[in-house]
């Protein structure tokens, strides 16, 4: 029971089911229901075609697991079944040739034989009415020899006339016109000649019996002239007259190939039909009839061809010899890399595998030793990026701990913000808070660079911007043009002269309605009013490139309903594939388009924007957005 469960499991339900489905078939096809079977047949194809693939899977996973069964199988594919076709071709080939040649040997004898009977017409149709009397019936009499039964036909100003008079009467058609080959009448094929014209009708009729058309080539084989019209074609296996040659090999098998043949028909004037020519004969009587004149070039082709087949052999043989070494040297140098493996899985680096040649194996072989030799290495490097990964999250959570956790305060103006980071940690910078006097002040910035450092100089500046912010005595107003040059001094003067940032400052007074902002080096803000887009001024440069640099501050009053959008240049610079940039415009293009929605939303679709024009999910820079919309009146 337990074998033949092993066996189920192994067939499975679509072997299991391809059996009784087959058992079936078989059992309507014996007992006489054809129907039934030939319905269970197409269950059979389906399910055969997956057995089948089931099979080819199991022996490839278990017959062919290894490389030696694998060389095995291929050197079968490039070797032995090459061979096997190459055989099979060149047997069609011969037999093809073969059966070429015997049809070209009939043709040509048949055309041969009936050319004289063309050539006796048109001689007769050149002579005058009473010499067409004494040369037919000369002509008759010199035929009947070749071509027992022949008559001449001739009908001229003199009458109708046969030779000899006893011939079957024979009348055609005024239509016929002059013709020459062979004629299909009363059963029988004739060969004939025919020159008509309106007044004169010269024929020849030869008949053409089986013996005479069969020894058309002598010792060739079976001969045959057969009318198709109506009939099948012949069986020649049940033919009486297959007086074929003796066999001078095994391999001289009989060929057979049918030929059409054009003939008339007595019924039809001046139309060709087709017929056949059937030559069933032996590769050696075909190549004695074609070469029986050329003894010396047959011996010198059969030379040829047995030099070719010992050439041949001798290839094989010394390709075996080198696949079989070769084979021997692949399968070992495998072994040994096999066992390699598995010693370093056991944690074993210390093992080597011997180095014999100078070879491709060899190198293999020495890679895996240096292989062995660096994973130790690799591992150590493997547990210090690991420990680098978790000291860039912990920064990465430090920075998010420097951004603002608090929504932004409502003074008239609702702040919505997002950051998307390249990397780990960001270089863009934004920061909301309250300040003295019911008004609110915001910032945005870019550092310059990516990642770890750029990260650093964004805490440094948003620490630097908040203490000039605390610093502001409570009762006094603040100037943001002065808190953006003290920030800007105290970044030259604590980080490296390479570093600097874009930033913009501005501060909202929720009673006047009022902006007031100091634009350094950032991409200008776009105000949208109306339907119509404004850019903000740029009151200074860059902040931490210069200690000396000056900046202005500049005041805008903003409407209800007015749109405030601040962004980095992660927004407008990312290319598509084709280098071009995302652009001003179209960022501007879509606020328009949407500016009536919620103000996350637009920032979202802003962002999507972005990724489906540079069609890749890695970022080419950071990307922050900033929007303020006036939602109360002063």
């Amino acid at each position: 029971m337990t074998a033949v469960r092993q066996v189920l499991r192994r067939l499975g339900k679509s072997g299991i089911a391809f059996i009784l489905v087959l058992a079936l078939d078989s059992a309507f096809y014996f007992t006489g229901n054809v129907v039934r079977a030939f319905l269970t047949l197409f269950l059979l194809v389906p399910l055969g075609a997956i057995v089948t693939y089931r099979f080819v899977r199991f022996v490839q996973r278990h017959s062919l697991w290894s490389v030696r069964n694998r060389l095995l199988f291929v050197y079968s594919l490039i070797g032995v079944l090459p061979i096997l076709l190459l055989m099979v071709l060149v047997g069609v080939t011969l037999w093809g040739l073969t059966n070429d040649l015997a049809i070209y040997l009939a043709t040509s004898a048949l055309e041969r034989k009936l050319d004289p009977i063309n050539n006796a017409v048109d001689s007769l149709a050149h002579m005058s009415p009473d010499q067409r009397r004494v040369v037919a019936a000369d002509m008759e009499d010199a035929f009947s020899k070749v071509f027992p039964g022949v008559a001449f036909y001739v009908r001229d100003q003199n009458g109708s006339n046969r030779y000899p008079l006893d011939s079957p009467e024979f009348k055609l058609d005024t239509k016929w016109r002059d013709a020459h080959g062979l004629l299909f009448w009363r059963k029988h094929f004739y060969g004939w000649a025919l020159r008509a014209d309106n007044q004169t009708q010269i024929c020849a009729l030869a008949p053409l019996s089986d013996e005479l058309v069969e020894n058309l080539v002598p010792n060739l084989g079976v001969i045959a002239l057969i009318e198709v019209k109506g009939h099948g074609a012949p069986d020649l296996s049940l033919s009486p007259r297959l007086h074929l040659p003796p066999a001078v090999s095994t391999f001289d098998i009989p060929v057979f190939l049918p030929s059409t043949v054009e003939h008339y028909h007595f019924d039809n004037p001046n139309q060709k039909h087709e017929g056949v020519l059937w030559v069933y004969s032996r590769p050696s009587a075909v190549l004695t009839s074609f070469f029986s004149k050329s003894e010396s070039l047959r011996g010198t082709l059969a030379d040829l061809f047995i030099a070719v087949v010992i050439l041949f052999l001798v290839v094989e043989a010394v390709a075996v010899t080198i696949g079989v070494s070769l084979s021997h040297r692949l399968t070992t140098a495998v072994n040994q890399l096999y066992e390699g493996t598995r010693r370093v899985l056991l944690g074993d680096f210390q093992h080597r595998i011997p180095v014999r040649d100078k070879d491709q194996l060899g190198e293999l072989s020495e890679s895996f030793n240096q292989m062995t030799s660096n994973l130790e290495r690799l591992f150590s490097v493997e547990k210090e990026k690991e420990r680098l990964q978790t000291e860039l999250e912990i920064a990465r959570e430090v920075q998010n701990q420097l951004y603002p956790k608090e929504a932004p305060p409502m003074r008239g103006l609702k702040l919505t913000v997002c950051c998307d980071p390249a990397r780990m940690c960001s270089g863009d910078y934004y920061d909301y808070q309250e300040i003295a006097g019911g008004k609110m002040a915001f910032a945005i910035g870019d550092v310059a660079g990516k990642g770890i450092s750029a990260a650093l100089l964004m805490a440094t500046i948003q620490a630097g911007l908040r203490a000039q912010i605390s610093l502001n005595q409570p009762n006094t107003e603040l100037c943001v043009s002065l808190v953006v040059s003290r920030l800007n001094k105290q970044i030259f003067a604590n980080t490296a002269p390479e570093k600097y940032a874009t930033f913009f400052f501005a501060t909202f007074d929720q009673v006047s309605g009022t902006l007031t902002y100091t634009n350094a080096g950032h991409l200008s803000p776009l105000l949208f009013r109306n339907g119509e887009v404004q850019s903000l001024d740029s009151n200074g440069t860059v902040v931490g490139a210069f200690a000396g640099a000056v900046y202005d501050e500049s005041t805008i009053k903003l409407m209800p309903g007015d749109l405030l959008l601040c962004y980095t240049d992660g927004i407008t610079e990312p290319e598509n594939p084709y280098g071009e940039m995302f652009g001003e415009e179209r960022l501007i293009d879509i606020v328009k388009k949407h500016a009536q929605r919620d103000d996350r939303e637009i920032l979202q679709i802003i962002l999507e924007a972005v990724r489906s024009w540079t069609g890749s999910p890695e970022l080419q820079d950071d990307m922050t957005l900033l929007l303020a919309r006036e939602v109360t009146t002063a």
